[in-house]
C-alpha cells in the first residue's frame, strides 16, 4: 500500500512537471527570423524601409536565417510555424494558400493599398530625364512604360503597377524606329526596367539599350548631366533635385510583405515591432 502511494505521488509530480514544461514551451516559442541574401533587391528595400542595417545601432540579428530567393523564403515559412520572413507581393500572391501576409500598422498588404499610399512598406520606382537629352527612341520608350504592354513587362519582374489609365501600345505608329537607349541608376529597378526594355526592343529590332547599375543617386545625377538618357531611382525625388529642369515620373512601385505560416494566429504587427524582431530586440512570439 505504501509503495503504491509512492508510485502514485511520483506519477502526479511527473504529470505536473510535464504540464508546466508544456506551458513554458508554448509561451516561449522563439521567433524564427528569416531574411534574404546580400545583394537582393527585396532585402535592400526591406533594410531601407524598416531602417535595418542602416548603422551600428541597427544591425540585423545574427540569428536571422538567410534564404536565396523569395520562393525559398515562402517555402521555408510554409513549413515552419515559428518563422517570419519577407517577400515580394507577387510571391505572396503565388503562395497565398500556404503563407499569410501580415497587416503592417493596421493596413493590409495589397497592391491597391500600395498604390493609394496607405501601405507604407513600399517605395516608388522613378524615371528621371531632361527633355533636351532625349532621342525619339527614348521618348517612345517612356511612352511604352505607361502602356498595358509596358506595365505587364514591369509587373513580370514583381513590381506593382497601375493599369487604370493604361492603353494598348501600337508599335506601328512609330515607323522604323532606331537608336540606342542609354539607361542607368538604381540597382533595385534594374530587373524591371530591363524586362520592359527587352520587350520594347523586340518590337523595334533596330533599337538597342544598355543599363548601368550604379545606384539611385548616380541615376539622378547622370540623367541631369545627360550621361544617361533616362535615369532610375528607387526612392522619391527631392524638389531640390528638380530645380534644373529634371523631370520625374513614377513608372511602378515596389512593396515588401511580411509573411508567417498559415497556422500562426498573428494577423498583423506595427512596423516598430517588425524592426525590433529583425534587430533581435523581440525574440518570442508572446512579446507581440
Amino acid at each position: 500500500m505504501k509503495k503504491k502511494n509512492i508510485l502514485m505521488l511520483m506519477f502526479c509530480v511527473l504529470t505536473i512537471m510535464t504540464a508546466c514544461h508544456s506551458g513554458n514551451s508554448t509561451e516561449n516559442v522563439v521567433i524564427d527570423v528569416i531574411s534574404r541574401e546580400q545583394g537582393s533587391g527585396t532585402r535592400t528595400a526591406f533594410e531601407e524601409l524598416l531602417e535595418v542595417n542602416t548603422d551600428i545601432d541597427h544591425l540585423m540579428t545574427s540569428e536571422a536565417g538567410i534564404k536565396d530567393g523569395n520562393g525559398l523564403v515562402a517555402t521555408y515559412v510554409a513549413r515552419n510555424n515559428e518563422a517570419i520572413g519577407y517577400v515580394s507581393f507577387a510571391t505572396l500572391e503565388a503562395n497565398k494558400d500556404i503563407i499569410h501576409g501580415l497587416d503592417v500598422d493596421g493596413v493590409s498588404p495589397t497592391a491597391q493599398n500600395v498604390l493609394n499610399g496607405t501601405y507604407k512598406v513600399a517605395r516608388p520606382f522613378v524615371a528621371v530625364y531632361k527633355e533636351e537629352f532625349l532621342t525619339d527612341a527614348d521618348r517612345v520608350f517612356l511612352e511604352f512604360l505607361d502602356t498595358i504592354q509596358g506595365l505587364q513587362a514591369l509587373e513580370s519582374a514583381e513590381t506593382i503597377v497601375d493599369y487604370s489609365a493604361a492603353s494598348s501600345f501600337d508599335a506601328t505608329k512609330y515607323g522604323n524606329l532606331t537608336g540606342n537607349i542609354i539607361l542607368g541608376g538604381s540597382t533595385s529597378t534594374e530587373r524591371s526596367i530591363k524586362a520592359a526594355a527587352s520587350v520594347f526592343t523586340a518590337l523595334f529590332p533596330h533599337v538597342t539599350y544598355s543599363y548601368a547599375s550604379t545606384g539611385s543617386g548616380s541615376g539622378i545625377q547622370n540623367a541631369d548631366n545627360g550621361t544617361y538618357a533616362i535615369g532610375f531611382s528607387s526612392r522619391a525625388i527631392a524638389e531640390s533635385e528638380l530645380e534644373n529642369g529634371l523631370e520625374a515620373k513614377i513608372v511602378c512601385r515596389d512593396g515588401i510583405v511580411f509573411v508567417v505560416n498559415k497556422n500562426n494566429a498573428v494577423e498583423g504587427m506595427s512596423s516598430e515591432q517588425i524592426r525590433d524582431i529583425y534587430l533581435g530586440k523581440i525574440k518570442y512570439w508572446t512579446e507581440l
